[in-house]
């Protein structure tokens, strides 16, 4: 299912390669995009994965159009279960390549103060077709005001002269530590069977 959603999001978004590492992958075309593209195709494709007809979340995403919302920082919202609107908060990164060898996940602006956000979601992709994706709550990584990643085995990084924003990295250690924890769900595009596994995984961290 996940390939058939990422074909149908990549026709959308453009082209060009960088080196070899991604040749052949799913994300081929993605990396080459600038960050803000990179960005609109992972809320796209989140938007996608919990739309599908057999999972169905009723989430709204108005694209461009929600720029400066009012009441936080986010990219789309949702109503759970209890009839609470979530807002939720997508960020997007492919594996670094320094020196032709993999490195981490690289995720900017990530705002934990004043609660701007319901849910973050973390999407980082790899060559070999595994997306790896992570699903927060607001008070899992905010302490006291503070960027908390202890469940991930690592200490935020803030910005300086930048109150309330922080840069997040994240190594295959970091996102083993989210699998551990049930925050990190491991996609492999090839594996049909991760579909229904992603569809529980959602709706357990979603709804």
């Amino acid at each position: 299912m996940l390939s058939q959603i990422l074909e149908s999001v990549n026709k959308r978004y453009v082209n060009s390669v960088k080196g070899d590492y991604w040749k052949g992958s799913y994300f081929e075309d993605i990396v080459k995009l600038t960050n803000d593209e990179r960005g609109k195709w992972g809320e796209h494709l989140f938007r996608d994965l919990i739309k599908y007809p057999t999972i169905e979340m009723p989430v709204m995403w108005d694209e461009d159009k929600n720029t400066d919302p009012e009441d936080g920082v986010y990219d789309m919202f949702l109503e759970s279960n209890s009839g609470e609107r979530l807002r939720i908060e997508v960020k997007t990164s492919g594996r670094t390549v320094s020196k032709g060898k993999p490195v981490g996940w690289q995720h900017e602006n990530i705002y934990f103060g004043g609660n701007k956000w319901d849910k973050l979601v973390f999407i980082d992709y790899d060559a070999d077709d595994v997306m790896y994706i992570t699903i927060v709550d607001y008070d899992q990584v905010v302490t006291n005001g503070q960027i908390d990643l202890s469940l991930f085995g690592k200490n935020g990084h803030c910005r300086k002269n930048e109150d309330g924003k922080a840069k997040v990295d994240f190594s295959m250690k970091s996102l083993q530590n989210g699998i551990d924890v049930g925050l990190t769900f491991k996609y492999d595009i090839n594996n049909e069977e991760c579909w229904s596994d992603w569809q529980q995984f959602a709706r357990r961290s979603l709804l």
